[in-house]
């Protein structure tokens, strides 16, 4: 009888359910009760995990529940700082489901969630357990455990997520959710410490892993698919939306709504390396256009593979490797 690590989830047929089962691949990773295990060479970040899982609300109630669980249990490796600021910078849909999560946790761990509303029903389940520190997946919370819950961390993260380069503390704020004022204090530090290296470009200080090898090797074990959670869900989101409103909308009205998630997604799919659709392509191609996205995307990392290649001649702003 094959174990869950070793059954594949079916692939799931409306952008709805592979944007579920993503963040069910996520959940089973963190420790969340599940059936299948298909996310465990993917660095696992948990703040967008919990915003986007918030958003899906009604979707899944089951994994809504499990993960609410999981947060309840586990919110010691939740960065609440970083949770405010990514949920501060969502659209307001997103923040008003967040609010009766966050409200949820809040009531039945005994903490301060921030952004919260009127908690729902809920019966604690006890099914989630504690994070594996050990599984490469959990790369990132065993760097929190290392380093402690902070910008510090989270700048170490930043940079063990790219394959090379340096960045100034507004790009690393703008990836970590974090001040400016707080990343450039704690670049600071990490400098003098040797840990980073430093280089002045006219009046910015450009940073870079002084040693990545030694780093490594003391985080220990990581997976090959380190990607941008919050640019991937923030893309889910849109086809999520799209999708519904191809249910229920008309052809001219659609295409508009297309195109304006197409130049509301713009910078998360550069992010990405993933072309948007091309700017010729009008009306009612629009929405087939957006599902064949969808296709090589979402529905590729429901399953836990990672997309299309990145463009020719991207240098890549991650550390990917492609899973077919």
């Amino acid at each position: 009888m094959a174990t869950s690590s070793q059954v594949r989830r079916r692939p799931a047929a409306t952008f709805a359910e592979q944007a579920t089962a993503l963040a069910w691949g996520a959940w089973v990773e963190l420790g969340v009760s599940g059936w299948t295990e298909t996310h465990s060479a993917w660095a696992i970040d948990p703040e967008p995990l919990i915003t986007f899982t918030a958003f899906l609300g009604d979707e899944d109630a089951r994994l809504r529940d499990e993960a609410t669980d999981w947060c309840v249990r586990n919110w010691r490796y939740v960065s609440k700082t970083r949770l405010k600021n990514l949920v501060r910078e969502q659209p307001p849909a997103v923040r008003d489901a967040f609010g009766p999560f966050a409200a949820t946790v809040s009531e039945h761990a005994g903490v301060v969630w921030p952004y919260a509303t009127e908690q729902r029903r809920f019966t604690v389940t006890g099914r989630s357990a504690a994070p594996q520190l050990d599984k490469p997946s959990m790369v990132w919370l065993r760097l929190r455990a290392m380093f402690g819950l902070g910008a510090r961390t989270e700048i170490l993260r930043f940079f063990l997520a790219q394959e090379d380069g340096r960045a100034s503390a507004a790009t690393i704020s703008a990836a970590t959710n974090y001040t400016k004022r707080n990343i450039s204090e704690e670049c600071e530090t990490l400098a003098k410490a040797g840990v980073l290296s430093v280089r002045p470009t006219g009046n910015r200080f450009y940073y870079s892993l002084a040693n990545r090898g030694q780093l490594e090797a003391f985080v220990g074990s990581m997976p090959i698919v380190r990607p941008n959670w919050i640019a991937m869900f923030n893309v889910a989101r849109h086809l999520v939306n799209l999708e519904s409103s191809a249910a229920t909308g008309m052809t001219r009205t659609l295409a508009v709504k297309v195109r304006i998630a197409i130049d509301e997604m713009e910078a998360d799919l550069d992010e990405l390396e993933i072309d948007p659709p091309r700017s010729d392509v009008r009306g009612e191609d629009l929405w087939p256009a957006i599902r064949s996205l969808g296709k090589e995307t979402l529905g590729k990392w429901s399953l836990g593979r990672w997309h299309v290649p990145p463009r020719k001649g991207g240098a890549g702003r991650s550390t990917i490797r492609r899973i077919s």
